[in-house]
């Protein structure tokens, strides 16, 4: 588990620092969305550390600077709730769309989808809400700001 979790960690920071690379072409324009707010899943316990440590690269230089994130999706994915399989659906987000995010992923129910199995979700902003949204599902993720 814990293997799987630093390469996870790895391969996360790899797409960051590519999509970083990237960041400086007009392809990559971000869209108008709302900012993201702190998380509301305070409550769950969060396993950052590994992912935090290994974006520390990308992230932006002071604390004091506000993130915001962005993502896209495989597959299609349930636009849920709670991070829970079983937490109500309030949308589907479709593959390949980009949708503000959080800049940490929050641990969660498990799961399976796009051929992986997880216990870690993402905290999505879909249709005028919050909620959540698979990890494995996961194409690309990077720093808007």
């Amino acid at each position: 588990m814990v293997l799987k979790r630093i390469f996870t960690a790895i391969g996360v920071a790899a797409a960051a620092f590519a999509l970083s690379l990237s960041a400086a072409s007009p392809a990559s324009a971000v869209p108008d969305v709302p900012t993201p707010v702190k998380s509301r899943i305070e409550s769950l316990l969060v396993d950052t550390a590994l992912i935090e440590t290994a974006l520390a690269e990308t992230a932006p230089d002071t604390a004091a600077e506000p993130r915001t994130c962005r993502a896209r999706f495989a597959e299609n994915v349930n636009h849920r709730l709670q991070a829970e399989a079983g937490s109500a659906i309030i949308g589907s987000i479709p593959a390949g769309t980009w949708v503000q995010t959080s800049c940490t992923r929050v641990a969660g129910g498990g799961y399976t989808a796009c051929g992986l199995s997880s216990d870690f979700w993402m905290e999505v902003y879909w249709n005028g809400n919050w909620g959540h949204g698979a990890w494995g599902c996961v194409q690309d993720w990077e720093f808007t700001s």
